[in-house]
């Protein structure tokens, strides 16, 4: 996955997070189509763990700025996590195949670049006018 300045949303913290998902994603994808399932599950589960992080810090940003959208979009975390659970029984009961790597590249990156260009530019918009009405 390749970051773009169509995914920036002004959020510096928010923006180098995104960047290293972008990366850890791309490492996950990479790794499916090249390596052992172990590296495989290690790197679902470091993707996963960085993803819960930069989730909490998003939804403090929400909660903080009194966003309108918050309940959308801490459904929208939740289920992606969900998905990434699946995905990873999936290829350690499955086994390191195309299909799987497929499946990763498909449905990380799909549900990664909509979400921050539909839900986290919003987001990050009312994040901003917040703060500037805040003085943060």
């Amino acid at each position: 996955m390749v970051w773009s300045e169509k995914y920036e949303t002004g959020n510096k913290q928010v923006d180098d997070e995104h960047k290293q998902l972008f990366s850890l994603v791309q490492k996950v994808i990479d790794q499916s189509f090249n390596t052992r399932i172990e590296k495989i599950e290690t790197a679902i589960n470091f993707l996963a763990e960085y993803t819960v992080a930069h989730f909490k810090h998003e939804e403090e940003l929400m909660d903080e700025s009194g966003y309108p959208g918050t309940v959308v979009h801490k459904k929208q975390h939740s289920d992606f996590l969900t998905e990434v659970v699946k995905m990873k029984d999936k290829i350690l009961r499955e086994g390191d195949c195309l299909d799987n790597s497929l499946l990763i590249n498909k449905t990380v990156s799909k549900w990664l670049t909509g979400h921050v260009i539909g839900s986290d530019l919003a987001m990050a918009a009312h994040y901003r006018q917040w703060s500037v009405e805040h003085k943060k």
